[in-house]
């Protein structure tokens, strides 16, 4: 195998610096997610919260803007959105997870030498 040129090595180097920042801040992501939702089920449960919604529905409280909006959006459909948003957020942790580890290894494997040539003693003829 030949030896990364500078390039390549600078490269490598680079992803793995970018696949550090995804760890340190990735995980960000589903909590700001998260913490959606929870604004979402304090302030509009409605939309979220699908036991809420039927008992809503079976006292008459719901107005029919309201929904017209559920109807149009579903609050399921909410809800399938955050565990769909969540599930890409893992596979990106796993895809970077994977390439990181690829790229030690490739770094870490040493191009093989070639043999050393014997070298000629001037000790005499071996017996």
């Amino acid at each position: 195998m030949a030896e990364l040129s500078p390039e390549q090595q600078r490269y490598l180097e680079q992803r793995l610096r970018q696949i550090r920042w995804w760890n340190r801040l990735g995980w960000l992501l589903p909590v700001l997610v998260l913490a959606g939702y929870g604004w979402l089920w304090r302030f509009y449960p409605l939309y979220v919260n699908p036991l809420f919604l039927l008992e809503k529905l079976r006292m008459g409280g719901v107005a029919d803007m309201e929904m017209a909006r559920l109807a149009t959006l579903g609050n399921l459909a909410f809800l399938g959105c955050a565990v769909l948003f969540t599930g890409l957020v893992l596979i990106i942790y796993a895809s970077l997870w994977t390439e990181s580890v690829t790229i030690r290894r490739l770094t870490a494997v040493t191009p093989a030498t070639p043999p050393l040539a014997e070298e000629k003693t001037d000790a005499g003829p071996h017996a």
